[in-house]
């Protein structure tokens, strides 16, 4: 093997040298982990462009804010800070100097939110403007405003002069002042017919010059006469008010007719009571009063005095009960919770969220984004199984995604094919083998093409994706197997007897009976050692049977959307099949060693062709599983590309997992985590949805690559065992 820059480094000091061994033999079976937390790191970069805005620390708030959301959303925990009664200090100030009820608090947040976009110091030379000209009405304001752009354009003294020939046109029709006016658009000079014709037709223009005039004419055939006349008599109404356009109260009322008068002088008269109360801070002000309403709705306040409220029950209410500032200015009320730990329940009686007081803060769990982070995972694992099945096989198959759709759509009919529905408790299993059987006919077509044909599984499994997700959009949408009383094209719903029981409705003499048959199991394979007498042999087996039934009432404690279902104990069966199938039998040895060399195996005689064709049909069958689960345990229909992509995912999760059914289950947990904590993730940190799937790119890049995970982390060179165990194919080779 070749030296590495590990292993070639300087060794340092000798007391280094045994934590340097230690991370030798460590790191090398954590390079996918390594991997995945170098995409996260370098996802960091992202977040500080795109949520910075290029600015350092505030795109290493946003990160820290992203990733806690997606921990949060991928398993339901988080810290967050407990509520204070100095967290809503500036209400506290607002509403002390001018009473504020708790009717108005609404009303208040949105006009500092509007408050918030303007500049303070215009505000108050608006407000001041509307004050000293307070017997202008909200129509004369506007129309005064409005007209102020127009007359500073033109100019006050050039609009007055111009004030007898505007009166003059204005009294003629419109269309003929145009077409009077349109000539001298163009014209460099006026000549003497030009000038006797406007005369005749507007008598004062005989009092001005000809460039003058000329000028003046210009400027109606720019801006028109109804125009004018409007500006000239906002000119006359500024005159009144002893003001020019170019006054600053002139370009205040410019600003008030720009967002109304009416929300002039309640911004005005906000900042006023905001000035009075020395807030300037109104992004905080803002927070804080989302936090006083989210405290009345919760029951925390009740005194309709905000003021009063804050003083006299706010100190009580945080310290009888578990407040915890939530991101987004949410709010956490467990009432009654003032202990040190606690479960919260809602009026179902499941639990909604575990809380920890750690000092200033609280841990918190919430089961439910656990349970949907274990949905979510369920597929990844079993279609992961299914690609890595072929790996072993140094087959490539991309087809697990036309296997999902296969194998679901077949496990739908059966499901609501009323033949079959009268089968009772059989009707599930029965659905269950159709998918699996669904998904391993799909998977034989590239198998047999392969092995008999030469035709490569890659170009095979690609096409017969588009068939069949094609062949069930055609299945739908022609009527064979659509609900005619639907509004969108999809199935008829399953019976209730092919659905997947879900934990929380599982009672608990289940989860005993199923830890009293994993120990059992566990004692039996030890029986030679306990008839020897060493009962200590018996303590792993009845370990795992009290862990089996412990953590299947866990799962149901868990289910509170009553979402999590029994495929969660299907895919930790197909786990466990997939590793004995391949290692503990002889046809999963014959099938890994037609996977490292076919000529070896053909030479000792195993069968290729058929190890192939065994290899693609269990790879199938694994695939129609993960779509059957699907659709008996969370959607319950078929819709037209309702699966989006899952086969495709699962070639990711398969390389992650670097091939090992064992390692499936992280890697598709973590898939899982990614999708079921991204939405919060954008929510709380204002991230786009698709870093997610930036992370989920630079993780299957590190771990094709493994070279840069290996030099950044200094982790030794792979030996030849680790870089075959790491192969998925050999090429494109027949």
């Amino acid at each position: 093997m070749a030296e590495s820059a590990f292993d070639s480094a300087p060794s340092g000091p000798a007391a280094l040298a045994p934590a340097a061994r230690a991370w030798q033999r460590v790191s090398r079976r954590a390079v996918p982990l390594l991997a995945v937390i170098t995409a996260f790191i370098i996802g960091v970069p992202f977040m500080i462009v795109t949520g910075g805005r290029g600015d350092i620390a505030a795109g290493l708030r946003v990160s820290g804010a992203a990733y806690s959301a997606l921990i949060e959303g991928a398993l339901g925990l988080a810290i967050n800070a407990l509520l204070t009664p100095g967290d809503v200090a500036l209400v506290k100030i607002a509403a002390s100097a001018e009473p504020l009820q708790q009717r108005e608090l609404s009303a208040f947040a949105r006009a500092v939110n509007e408050l918030a976009a303007q500049d303070a110091e215009t505000v108050r030379a608006v407000g001041a403007t509307l004050g000293r000209f307070e017997a202008l009405d909200d129509d004369a304001v506007t129309a005064l405003g409005a007209a102020v752009p127009g007359i500073q354009r033109i100019g006050d003294d050039t609009l007055r002069a111009m004030g007898p020939l505007i009166d003059d046109l204005a009294a003629l029709p419109r269309r003929q002042v145009r077409e009077l006016a349109a000539p001298f658009a163009s014209m460099t000079a006026l000549s003497a017919d030009d000038r006797a014709a406007l005369e005749a037709a507007a008598p004062s223009a005989a009092g001005f010059g000809d460039d003058e005039l000329l000028r003046y004419m210009q400027i109606v055939a720019d801006e028109g006469i109804a125009q004018l006349e409007g500006l000239r008599e906002q000119q006359l109404a500024l005159d009144e008010l002893g003001l020019t356009s170019t006054d600053p109260d002139a370009a205040n009322l410019a600003r008030a007719a720009s967002v109304g008068p009416a929300a002039a002088r309640r911004q005005a008269a906000t900042q006023a009571r905001l000035d009075d109360a020395a807030i300037v801070d109104l992004a905080a002000l803002s927070a804080q009063l989302t936090l006083v309403r989210r405290m009345y709705d919760a029951g925390a306040l009740t005194d309709p005095d905000v003021a009063a409220a804050l003083e006299a029950e706010l100190p009580q209410a945080v310290e009888d009960n578990l407040m915890v500032r939530r991101p987004g200015n949410l709010l956490l009320f467990n009432p009654g919770a003032s202990g040190l730990a606690g479960i919260a329940y809602n009026e179902a009686g499941r639990p909604t969220n575990v809380w920890l007081r750690l000092g200033g803060s609280a841990l918190l769990f919430f089961p439910a984004n656990l349970e949907s982070t274990l949905v979510r995972a369920i597929p990844f694992v079993i279609a992961g199984l299914a690609v890595a099945l072929g790996f072993k096989a140094g087959l490539f198959n991309i087809g697990a995604e036309g296997q999902l759709y296969i194998g679901g759509t077949l496990a739908v009919w059966v499901g609501y094919t009323v033949f079959f529905t009268e089968l009772g408790a059989a009707h599930l299993p029965v659905v269950l083998i159709a998918g699996v059987i669904g998904g391993a006919l799909w998977g034989a077509i590239p198998g047999v093409l392969k092995a008999y044909t030469g035709a490569h599984e890659v170009i095979n499994t690609i096409m017969l994706n588009f068939i069949a997700i094609r062949l069930v959009d055609w299945l739908i949408k022609s009527g064979l197997m659509q609900d005619k009383s639907a509004t969108l094209p999809r199935t008829p719903y399953i019976a209730e007897s092919a659905r997947l029981p879900v934990f929380s409705q599982l009672d608990t003499i289940y989860f005993v009976l199923a830890g009293v048959v994993v120990a059992a199991f566990l004692l039996l394979r030890r029986r030679d050692a306990l008839l020897r007498g060493e009962w200590r042999a018996a303590l792993p087996a009845l370990l795992y049977g009290a862990l089996t039934a412990v953590g299947g009432l866990f799962l149901a404690w868990i289910s509170v959307r009553d979402a999590l279902h029994l495929g969660l104990v299907l895919m930790i069966g197909a786990v466990w099949f997939t590793g004995w199938f391949l290692f503990r039998t002889t046809f999963g040895f014959e099938l890994r060693t037609v996977g490292a060399n076919p000529d070896a195996a053909r030479y000792s005689g195993m069968s290729v062709k058929r190890n192939i064709v065994l290899a693609m049909v269990l790879s199938g069958a694994l695939a129609g599983l993960a779509g059957t689960i699907q659709v008996t345990g969370v959607q319950f229909n078929m819709q037209p590309e309702f699966f989006a992509g899952l086969g495709f995912d699962a070639i990711a999760v398969s390389l992650l997992a670097r091939n090992s059914p064992r390692s499936m289950i992280p890697a598709g947990f973590l898939w899982g985590g990614l999708l079921s904590g991204a939405p919060l993730m954008q929510v709380n940190a204002n991230i786009s949805i698709d870093l997610v799937r930036i992370i989920q790119a630079l993780i299957i890049m590190f771990i094709a690559a493994d070279a840069i995970i290996r030099t950044l982390w200094r982790v030794p060179e792979a030996t030849e065992e680790e870089k075959a165990a790491a192969a998925f194919t050999h090429g494109w080779r027949s």
